[in-house]
């Protein structure tokens, strides 16, 4: 007689799923919009970028990127934040994929969000979940 061998598969729901990932987006985001802030704030003091992130010997950059470039750069990182922000919330409701997606590939972004210390891997684990079919077909 052949036995028959069962295999239990767990199924986990898509909201369970996306939860880590949009938490984690979230969090990259707040980081992002912090440095950003923080940035926008020394630089409309006075503090060169240089000064800001303890940098010597670069004085022909510390003209470039202590203006208006400064300031712009700091002020796209603070609006990319925000939007990582708003598309991580809107992953954890299950609406929006694309948007989730395109935030996803933006925190994995150097110089947009807070690098590849956290942006990288959290938007890599945001991007594979969002990958799975069963994931995808529960966003509205």
């Amino acid at each position: 007689m052949t036995e028959e061998i069962k295999t239990t598969r767990y199924v986990i729901d898509p909201a369970s799923q996306v939860s880590g990932p949009s938490i984690g987006m979230i969090i990259t985001g707040v980081i992002g919009a912090l440095f950003s802030f923080f940035a926008l704030i020394a630089l409309g003091i006075g503090m060169s970028f240089s000064s800001l992130w303890g940098i010597r010997n670069i004085d022909r950059y510390e003209d470039f990127y202590g203006g208006a470039i400064g300031m712009g750069s700091s002020f796209l990182g603070l609006l990319v934040a925000i939007f990582i922000i708003y598309a991580a919330l809107k992953m954890k409701e299950l609406k929006q994929w694309n948007l989730a997606v395109v935030a996803s590939v933006l925190a994995m972004v150097p110089c947009i969000s807070p690098c590849c210390i956290i942006g990288l891997p959290i938007g890599i684990w945001s991007l594979v979940v969002l990958m799975r079919p069963e994931v995808k077909a529960a966003f509205n």
